[in-house]
């Protein structure tokens, strides 16, 4: 296969996924794919922590993906915007049927506190 056709291939792929954006203030190792990730939508956890980075999506487990791709315990902050506006084609919230998640992740500082 052409190194043409292998790009095309993935940019079509990524184009078929949902639309995630994020910022990663901390590396650290991906945690497995079927690690659970805490949501915190209301609240601030109990728990001490360090923020990984932000995640904007407008899918709640594309947003728990990409934190468990930064190895994030965790999500603070999941906010509906603009769930009466459809998304632009840049993928931002602007009109009717729009859902932006928008969330910090974090990583707990004690492994055995994750509430």
């Amino acid at each position: 296969m052409s190194m043409r056709a292998l790009l095309s291939m993935l940019v079509l792929l990524a184009a078929c996924g949902p639309k995630v954006k994020s910022q990663i203030r901390v590396e650290l190792d991906p945690l497995p794919a079927d690690t659970e990730v805490k949501v915190f939508p209301d609240e601030l956890p109990r728990c001490a922590y360090n923020e990984v980075g932000i995640i904007a999506s407008q899918d709640l487990d594309a947003t728990l993906d990409r934190a468990r791709q930064m190895g994030a315990d965790g999500v603070i902050g999941t906010v509906l915007a603009g769930a009466a506006t459809p998304a632009r084609e840049d993928g931002v919230c602007g009109t009717p049927n729009c859902v932006q998640y928008n969330t910090v992740a974090i990583r707990f500082t004690d492994p055995n506190c994750r509430e």
